[in-house]
């Protein structure tokens, strides 16, 4: 009786181990995230005022699109860290246009904005800050966070 009952319960662990492990399969591309990386590059637009200009090469490996829900940039210097919400989409096409000289620029990301599933592609995100182009040199990394519509954040970090 003894043997049966250990065999019974091998054969049910291999049936919930099988199971379980459908299940993952199946799952697999159900998570959000972005993988990707950062380049920066900062432009003194006048004395008192600079423009970082954020180029990001994102990969959405879900099965799902990612529906950008808000993208902020920080700033972290010695006094602290200064987050700052991006340039819109239409400031930062015309910004592009009248200095392309600060370029390469490739489509923003922006609120509702979806970022196709299986994808790889290249985005620009814009932040104007009302301080010298030194103080942004002179940092210690720019964050860029990308939230998704359902509250999901990837963090992308400079790598200085």
């Amino acid at each position: 009786m003894r043997e049966q009952f250990v065999q019974a319960f091998i054969i049910g662990l291999l049936v919930v181990a099988i199971a379980v492990g459908v299940i993952l399969f199946m799952q697999r591309g159900a998570h959000m995230e972005l993988n990707g990386a950062m380049t920066v590059s900062v432009h003194g637009t006048d004395p008192n005022t600079a423009l970082a200009v954020f180029n990001l090469h994102l990969d959405n490996p879900a099965d799902y699109g990612f529906e950008v829900s808000n993208v902020t940039v920080t700033l972290e210097n010695n006094q602290g860290e200064f987050p700052v919400t991006t340039i819109g989409r239409v400031d930062a096409k015309r910004l592009a246009d009248a200095m392309p000289e600060f370029g390469p620029f490739h489509p923003t990301l922006y609120t509702r904005y979806v970022i196709p599933a299986h994808t790889s592609g290249d985005y620009t995100v814009l932040a104007q800050y009302n301080a010298p182009e030194k103080v942004l040199n002179e940092r210690k990394r720019f964050v860029v966070r990308v939230q998704e519509i359902n509250g999901k954040e990837t963090e992308f970090d400079e790598k200085k």
